[in-house]
């Protein structure tokens, strides 16, 4: 029988908006679940620091293109262009096929979690019957990339808001792109979900209850940030929590082992359960004897960052917006996720990245975003597909290996 292909792909302007490797993630990831072909040109051409395919992307897209039987062409280090061609016959991915695992290998410290975000929306909704643990080597600490923390922290807990079956993630080690590059790895356990996925409302944040700080860094630091945060939460506390809220603090402190990998990340958790985070992966120059200034550096614009997400009063970080916009446009009815408020009362303008994201799901599955909301399509866990075909997965697909060479 002759395999089934679209005729006609999607084709999406990789320079689109915010023009980086997000609009390829979102859509490698709605082609694989709907089957309908995409062709992206001028990938990543808004990236100053090289534009096409990075391991971490051609990782994204050998494994789904594996898991939907995709035609796949463009495929290299660099490429920048690409056309992902879904099998319409092939069945669901089945994770009980292969033992409920998943194994994903990069040979460099490429983002982990840009890895999670390309292939989590088609494994939820995949069908699978029973919990798959994905285990990803990588970078778990990368700049410009969440990190492991954002995603345990933040990015976990608000899809259990929204509904999605709880995620477990297990940290083996870190992998840093800052001083020596290292790999690291994560397991993350996923529970597909059984139905479809309902209209989610993000719309009451109430009081900040608890903030946490988490600090990642060199041994003989760890009391300058503890003093640091400590005499910030002090002169901050009236605009981190509510008059009648009783202040409450965590701070964390781990060994980086290196002199130059410091990491100091935020999350303040409210009443209705809503995280909202910030971070930062230090990435400035270090020289040594002259490293004084980096921890109430890091303390201030943090701590600056969480409060610009606290003040504007809604129930999403920036980042984690983006991350919704997916599961805002598959779910069943109108999903509504408040951005927040400016001082002169008007709404927060959704960030490039986001409106990237809503592009894309725009172009894939003619939805359409108003202030924040929009009536999503009720995806089908593993539905999309004529179940008439068999797909043809190899070994491959449980343990995938991208080299750089």
């Amino acid at each position: 029988m002759a395999t089934k292909m679209a005729a006609t792909p999607i084709h999406l302007e990789g320079t689109t908006l915010e023009g980086g490797g997000q609009l390829l993630r979102i859509a490698l990831g709605l082609s694989s679940l709907t089957k309908k072909a995409i062709n992206v040109t001028n990938i990543r051409g808004k990236r100053s620091g090289g534009d096409g395919l990075k391991a971490q992307h051609l990782t994204s897209a050998q494994w789904l293109g594996q898991a939907c039987n995709a035609r796949l062409s463009g495929m290299g280090l660099k490429s920048k262009e690409i056309t992902f061609r879904p099998d319409q016959h092939s069945v669901p991915f089945r994770a009980e096929e292969h033992g409920n695992e998943v194994r994903i290998r990069q040979n460099t410290p490429g983002s982990i979690n840009l890895i999670l975000q390309a292939i989590l929306p088609y494994l939820l909704f995949s069908g699978s019957g029973l919990p798959i643990h994905v285990r990803v080597t990588g970078g778990t600490n990368v700049s410009n990339s969440p990190s492991y923390d954002y995603i345990q922290e933040v990015l976990i807990p608000m899809l259990a808001l929204i509904g999605i079956p709880p995620i477990k993630a297990q940290l083996h080690s870190r992998g840093w792109s800052q001083g020596t590059t290292k790999l690291g790895g994560i397991t993350y356990t996923i529970t597909p979900l059984a139905r479809q996925l309902p209209a989610f409302q993000l719309t009451e944040r109430g009081d900040i209850k608890h903030v946490k700080a988490i600090v990642i860094a060199p041994r003989e630091t760890e009391q300058h940030f503890h003093d640091e945060l400590q005499l910030m939460f002090e002169k901050r506390e009236d605009r981190f929590f509510s008059t009648h809220t009783t202040p409450d603090i965590n701070i964390t402190f781990e060994k980086s082992h290196h002199d130059k990998q410091y990491y100091l990340f935020l999350v303040a958790t409210t009443t209705t359960g809503i995280k909202l985070g910030r971070d930062w992966l230090y990435d400035q120059a270090i020289r040594p004897g002259k490293t004084e200034r980096i921890v109430p550096t890091m303390v201030k614009k943090v701590s600056d960052d969480l409060l610009g997400e606290i003040d504007h009063g809604g129930c999403v970080d920036e980042y984690m917006r983006d991350q919704l916009v997916v599961f805002q446009a598959l779910a069943e009815g109108k999903s509504q996720v408040d951005g927040g408020k400016t001082e002169d009362g008007e709404a927060v303008v959704p960030s490039l990245h986001v409106r990237t994201a809503m592009w894309v799901a725009e172009k894939m599955l003619g939805v359409g975003f108003d202030d924040g909301g929009v009536v999503g399509i009720g995806f089908q866990p593993g539905g999309g597909g004529d179940e008439g075909g068999v797909a043809e997965l190899t070994e491959e697909l449980n343990t995938l290996d991208v080299s750089n060479s």
